[in-house]
């Protein structure tokens, strides 16, 4: 567990190493994990509810939440920032946005950035097709709402799109499209309220969204 360590073990400690696009590399297994979500989602639109389930079993939820609590929300503002040795900045006094919802913008944003994390480059699913695919297969199978990450689906916690402030609300960041971005609940959790030079992360605005042909969150299922 690295919540309580001096590192993080997929972090590392040789910061050479460390990416300078994301607080923390998801594993090679997520894609394939997504993928698997994906054929038990349409098999659960079709009505082939026992089908779906089985094929959930393969999407690896332990792994994922597992994954997301212990190394990805941690890794940017709990290790990086503790890696690279950066002094606590003072506390921001300037004026601060008093709006600080995102809703009217979020779908504008996840069209922009084709359902695409602007920081991991992990594909993300829309929160209402989770919560309908919630409902499909029942609470029990597929787990989304509640209190705590330890009830929900690892695919829930891996996948789910968010829209990111990219410097930071707390340090005079304003919610404008300019600076926000299609996050991963890994990276949004991960870089938590911390500015991107104190985690050696570049602005994911420098590089074009990566549009992957076809994907659009499932929003159209």
């Amino acid at each position: 567990m690295c919540r309580n360590s001096k590192f993080c073990t997929e972090l590392g400690q040789d910061i050479n190493k460390w990416s300078k696009t994301c607080p923390l590399r998801p594993p090679t297994y997520f894609d394939d994990s997504l993928n698997y979500f994906i054929e038990s989602y349409q098999m659960a639109l079709n009505g082939k509810k026992d089908e779906a389930i089985a094929t959930l079993q393969k999407t690896q939820s332990d792994e994922l939440r597992y994954w997301f609590v212990e190394h990805g929300q941690m890794s940017g503002w709990h290790h990086r920032i503790k890696g690279l040795g950066i002094p606590k900045r003072p506390k921001y006094s300037g004026p601060l946005d008093s709006n600080k919802s995102f809703a009217k913008y979020e779908s504008e944003i996840y069209k922009r950035d084709g359902y695409v994390c602007r920081y991991c480059q992990s594909r993300v699913v829309d929160t209402k097709v989770l919560l309908k695919m919630e409902n499909l297969v029942g609470a029990e199978n597929f787990k989304v709402k509640g209190k705590g990450n330890q009830i929900r689906h690892g695919v829930s916690l891996a996948f789910r799109a968010t829209v990111d402030h990219v410097k930071p609300l707390s340090a005079g960041g304003r919610t404008t499209i300019d600076n926000l971005v299609t996050s991963c609940w890994g990276c949004n959790y991960g870089k938590y309220n911390a500015l991107l030079e104190d985690m050696n992360i570049e602005d994911p605005f420098k590089r074009p969204p990566n549009l992957i042909s076809g994907w659009n969150g499932l929003v159209k299922n």
